[in-house]
């Protein structure tokens, strides 16, 4: 899956720099799509707009010279001679995915504070203050973005493959009470009318949502269709074809 990234800046340029600089690739390599060249406003005052671009990249190829590794790791890596299947731990995973995650915000929302909260196999990192919205970005696509390169930098490691969440001024379950509410009412809908629906199309972590979230729910089933990472959610009624309430 490819993430993408919005950058903002006083020109095209800037912006693109700001990209290279939270990759950590030089500007001649960013691949970028303009989005907005900006605008200067009146005599350069008022009404100033932004440059901003759309940045797309492997997950896979950010930051891989970045993570610094130990001897520790060093010597795992040699007698497995695989990285996927080095066991680096829950600490580990935590000291790289910060370092990852540090590094983003600081090019986006240099003033933001990170917290990490841990269980037995979960690692939260909770972003606070600074630049938020630009974090979150549009229906949280900037913020799902940085949530898939932080744990393709972790997990290249890991074998583990441990849960790792990354969320912004608690939005995340914001954005999970939001898509309960909607999957309730659309089943509602659905049980009344006999007629599927459609929530729209959704990460395998939001699919996850609604599918606990209607799974007790007797008149209605949900299932996805498709392919890949981001999959159609469907609403479906339980009653067999030909039969009716």
């Amino acid at each position: 899956m490819t993430a993408e990234l919005e950058f903002t800046g006083r020109n095209i340029q800037k912006a693109v720099q700001l990209a290279a600089k939270t990759f950590g690739i030089h500007d001649k390599d960013v691949k970028y799509e303009i989005i907005s060249h900006g605008a200067t406003g009146i005599f350069g005052l008022t009404g100033i707009k932004k440059a901003r671009i759309k940045v797309r990249r492997d997950p896979t190829e950010i930051l891989a010279d970045e993570v610094p590794l130990t001897a520790d790791h060093e010597v795992a890596l040699a007698e497995d001679g695989n990285t996927s299947e080095a066991m680096i731990g829950l600490e580990e995973g935590q000291k790289i995915g910060e370092a990852v995650l540090r590094r983003i915000v600081d090019a986006i929302s240099p003033e933001s504070t990170i917290t990490i909260e841990k269980s037995a196999q979960t690692l939260r990192f909770h972003i606070v203050g600074g630049q938020s919205s630009i974090l979150i970005g549009k229906r949280g696509q900037t913020l799902e973005a940085i949530q898939l390169i932080v744990d393709k930098a972790v997990h290249r490691l890991d074998g583990n493959r441990g849960r790792l969440q990354v969320d912004v001024e608690g939005y995340l379950a914001k954005k999970k009470m939001g898509l309960v509410r909607t999957a309730e009412r659309l089943a509602q809908k659905v049980a009344a009318k006999g007629s599927p629906t459609s929530i729209g199309y959704l990460n395998a972590q939001d699919r996850r949502i609604v599918h606990i979230a209607l799974k007790k729910d007797p008149k209605v089933r949900t299932q996805s269709v498709g392919e890949g990472p981001i999959r159609k959610l469907m609403i479906y009624t339980q009653r067999k074809p030909g039969t009716k309430f």
